[in-house]
């Protein structure tokens, strides 16, 4: 590049430039185009390597940033002003440069390069940044010990005040100018006159002075401040300059003042409680008491007391304890405590609690003993009083055979008898101050602590049965009460409880309830306590709207046993006939034999009528197996009769009697079997088994097969996915559509099967469909409410998923809100993890169910459905309008896609586009389709034959 026109002009100054400065010049891109030789001696670099844009010698630092915007000042023709800049030496170090930079303008007064000169001020800078650090290092260290500096200059007349001073006064710097007056102005009115004449005083006298006062705040806040000054004068005494210090020494006044406060209260708390402080030196043998420590011992006020004094009043025989106690202050560091007695001048005795601590000196000898001694005669004397009367009460706890215990309030153990020791399996010690929750298992324990609050909160004595466990593994049942009880002045303390076993009792009592309730051949209840039952559970069943059923269960040829056998062997035939009814019902039914070789069960909690066959069927089941007794299999069977509760009667009595009229029905009816009161309810209990049968053969026989529903954008008409539906051909009755199966596959757990048959068999057709090059889109699959509440789904879906190469975002699974909500926290956990794998997720039939928003956002959602059941009437009805637009615009608000179902007619799918539905399903495009004609629709639409809607009819 040929040297700039200017350069001979600068050749002159370039020469002189030295070690510290250097010209340049720049293009309008921030390119050099020109630096003068001076560079080697300030940066390092030669010319050449200079001509670079300025950013490449530029460090990082805070204040380069300002460079881009004085260069785009000098290129819009103004003067920038002059700036320092940190370049990176070619050594690598840093350097600061104060640059100067101008604009260079042509003939026509346009901007075409930037001129500039730099100078070195390195050692500058950094002595700056220096004295920068040592500024904020002084404030700190007066910040941090609450000291302000000020100094006045008698020559200029100016006052000047540190930071933390204008801290210590409250003043804003910003605001206020340092002033005498102004200082003056915030000591407070009563210590002013004396701070001012401090001041003047030592410049009289040309000494320093030094002294406290306070501050009053604008808020009325009062600081107390420690003033120093001292001032320098000329060799004629006149003053020069005077420095100063003002410290907030607020904290160490108030400090002080506590201590005072403190000191007061002790020696005044001391009188009150009969304690007094002690310290004995250990090398001069030296004692000081404390005022409240001479009236415990009975010591005139001021008196000089020694060791021989303390020793003289204590008996002989109690003397040595105290010595004891001392030693073994000064050998383990611990603080010692004995009780004695002491008789003072008078012959009064009293008893002192007299505790010891050792001091030790740097290298840990002892130095110093310090204690306290408290006058505790009155307590002494209680606590003897009460030991005996504890002696007393515990001889007569023990001699008795119940448990006896006691505790306080928050249910520590406050003592027991040996009875209660025997319960624990503990010694007395070793229960007292524990709680239940140390000796019993949790659950005991906290029976336990529940019956004594209750006890608290009544103030009345509480009675309570409990079945406990000795440590010897026996177990008894506890006939306990528990009854508060209260100081003179009405003030709790605690209670006292007493545990009587009485097993023995309530075993005879259950024994003869037992007897008196059941059956006594078969141990089941017999016909007084099956009606109480019965009466018990149709109440529940009325209050919580629910169904029950009496079986009533007859033997069909146990009469032909008994003639030929003997009732020997009939009875013990009728044993094994209860031991097996006992295996069949659920926990929460109950059976009885109502004599003879009738037998009647309970069932609650029914969903239908018609639930009550499965049980019938496995009473059937279990009582169709042969008895085997002396060698001999013999066959009974049975015939059940069925009531329920309401529509066959609300009593016990009708109940039973219709549930007999039916047990004849059946009996009629060929034996071994069942029947309802009501022959409706036979039939259909009958249709129910009869469907289950011939789906568990379909699943078997594979009558099922898979059509496909497409799915079509609205905005293209082209089809992006299809909806799976399971279909039956049935050998007998043809196709049949889901709702004439899925409800009884459902009731059956059948649903389950049926649903991993449909998602495996949807997963590999789309595969084919993908490789044959269909573009299929997403294949949708519906999971039933069994299936979600699976916790293995997850682990299913990738099975298949695997299984068949279909990848997780060619699959999406259409659930319904309600399958969630039964359990929302698993099925979330599962629906998450596969969302995250890359399976879709749409939620049918919105709107008609839940819809709750607060799961509508937890859920990994990506479509929303809108139910057939609102687009129906559309665009005729308002309301249903209305609906699908709320609907369309709350999935836009979330993100999601939505689908609009069953679409037949041509205004339909106008209204739902304008509307903003993405996506439409229905007759109007077509009908659900085996896989191979939907294969047909695939291939023509990608050979660019769009599917042609039609009116439905």
């Amino acid at each position: 590049m040929s040297p700039p026109s200017y350069q001979p002009n600068f050749k002159q100054l370039e020469e002189r430039l030295g070690e510290k400065s250097f010209f340049y010049s720049h293009d309008p891109r921030g390119v050099f185009t020109y630096v003068s030789p001076s560079i080697v001696r300030v940066l390092g670099y030669s010319r050449e390597d200079f001509l670079h844009h300025y950013e490449t010698y530029m460090s990082d630092h805070p204040e380069n940033k300002r460079v881009v915007k004085y260069t785009e000042m000098s290129l819009s023709g103004q003067q920038p002003p002059s700036y320092p800049v940190q370049i990176l030496h070619k050594n690598g170090e840093l350097k600061w440069l104060q640059v100067e930079e101008f604009p260079v303008f042509d003939d026509k007064g346009k901007v075409v390069s930037v001129e500039g000169m730099a100078t070195d001020i390195t050692k500058y800078k950094t002595a700056l940044e220096e004295l920068e650090k040592q500024t904020q290092r002084l404030e700190r260290a007066q910040r941090m010990a609450h000291i302000g500096s000020w100094e006045s200059d008698f020559s200029t007349g100016k006052l000047y005040w540190s930071a933390e001073a204008f801290r210590i006064f409250e003043y804003d710097p910003e605001k206020h100018i340092p002033s005498n007056e102004l200082f003056l102005a915030r000591i407070h009115p009563d210590d002013r006159a004396a701070a001012d004449k401090a001041y003047q005083n030592s410049l009289e006298d040309q000494r320093p002075y030094r002294m406290e006062h306070r501050l009053l705040m604008d808020d009325g806040r009062i600081k107390y401040v420690l003033e120093e000054c001292e001032t320098i004068f000329d060799p004629d005494g006149r003053p020069l300059i005077s420095n100063g210090t003002v410290q907030d020494i607020t904290a160490y006044r108030i400090a002080k003042q506590q201590v005072q406060r403190e000191q007061a209260l002790l020696a005044e708390t001391e009188s009150i409680a009969h304690i007094g402080s002690w310290e004995l030196d250990l090398n001069t043998q030296d004692v000081w008491y404390s005022a409240g420590c001479l009236q415990v011992h009975g010591f005139e006020s001021h008196t000089e007391v020694k060791r021989e004094d303390f020793l003289a009043q204590v008996p002989e025989g109690e003397r040595e304890a105290i010595e004891s106690a001392m030693e073994r202050a000064i050998l383990t560091g611990k603080e010692t405590t004995v009780i004695h007695s002491i008789t003072l001048d008078d012959g009064t005795q009293r008893y002192l609690r007299h505790k010891s601590l050792a001091r030790y000196d740097d290298h840990g000898r002892p130095v110093r003993l310090v204690g306290t001694s408290q006058d505790i005669t009155e307590q002494y004397l209680a606590e003897e009083r009460v030991r005996e009367q504890k002696m007393l009460l515990k001889s007569v706890m023990n001699a008795s055979p119940d448990l006896i215990f006691y505790k306080d309030p928050h249910g520590v153990y406050r003592g027991c008898n040996q009875a209660f020791e025997a319960f624990t399996g503990k010694r007395e010690e070793e229960i007292l101050g524990k709680t239940d929750f140390d000796l019993f298992d949790k659950s005991i324990a906290a029976f336990f602590r529940e019956q004594d609050l209750a006890m608290f909160k009544s103030g009345r004595p509480r009675q309570n049965e409990e079945w406990v466990t000795y440590p010897d593994g026996s177990r008894v049942l506890l006939d306990t009460v528990k009854t508060p009880f209260y100081s003179e002045e009405g003030t709790l303390y605690g209670l006292m409880g007493i545990s009587r076993d009485i097993t023995s009792r309530k075993e005879a009592e259950a024994k003869l309830y037992h007897l008196a309730h059941h059956d006594q051949l078969t141990g089941l209840a017999n016909r007084q306590l099956f009606s109480n039952l019965l009466l018990q559970a149709i109440a529940q069943s009325a209050r919580e709207l629910q169904k029950l059923a009496v079986l009533f269960i007859d033997l069909d040829h146990f009469k032909q046993i008994n003639d030929s056998l003997g009732h020997l062997t009939g009875d013990k035939i009728l044993e094994q006939v209860g031991n097996r009814l006992q295996g069949v019902v659920r926990q929460s039914d109950s059976m009885a034999r109502l004599g003879g070789d009738e037998f009647a069960l309970l069932v609650r909690n029914l969903k239908e009528p018609e639930d009550a066959v499965s049980i019938a069927g496995k009473v059937l089941e279990v009582l169709g197996q042969p008895f085997d007794e002396g060698g001999n299999k013999l066959y009974i069977g049975a015939s059940i009769g069925i009531s329920v509760y309401p529509q066959d009667g609300d009593t016990p009595e009708i109940l039973l009697r219709n549930a007999d009229a039916a047990m004849y029905h059946a009996k009629a009816s060929n034996r071994n079997t069942y029947a309802f009161y009501t022959d409706r309810l036979t039939q259909v209990a009958f249709e129910h088994i009869q469907l289950e049968s011939e789906l568990r053969r379909a699943i078997e026989g594979e009558e099922f097969e898979v059509y496909y529903q497409p799915k079509l954008e609205c905005q293209s008409g082209r089809i992006v996915g299809a909806e799976a539906l399971i279909r039956w051909n049935h050998p007998e009755k043809g196709l049949l559509l889901p709702g004439s199966f899925i409800q009884e596959a459902e009731r059956s757990d059948l649903i389950i099967q049926m649903g991993e048959w449909v998602l495996e068999q949807a997963c590999a057709q789309n595969t084919r469909w993908q490789q044959l090059g269909l573009n299929p889109g997403k294949v949708s699959v519906n999971l039933s409410g069994k299936q979600i509440a699976q916790s293995d789904l997850a682990k299913k879906v990738i099975q298949v998923l695997d299984k068949t190469e279909c990848q997780p975002e060619w699959l999406e699974l259409e659930i319904i809100e309600r399958f969630v909500m039964s359990s929302p926290e698993q099925t979330l956990k599962v629906l998450e993890e596969l969302h995250k794998l890359g399976v879709h997720f749409a939620l049918d039939d919105f709107g008609i169910e839940y819809s709750s928003l607060t799961y509508l956002k937890q859920l990994p959602l990506n479509t929303l459905k809108i139910d057939y059941s609102f687009v129906r009437d559309i665009p005729e009805d308002a309301n249903d309008m209305a609906i699908v637009e709320a609907i369309l615009s709350l999935a836009q608000t979330f993100g999601f896609h939505t689908v609009a179902e069953g679409v037949e007619r041509a205004e339909q799918l106008e209204v739902l586009h304008k509307a903003g539905a993405q996506y439409v399903q229905g007759f109007l495009f077509s009908r659900p389709l085996p896989a191979a004609e939907y294969e047909v629709l695939l291939s023509k639409q990608q050979a660019g034959e769009l599917l042609q809607y039609k009116t439905v009819e």
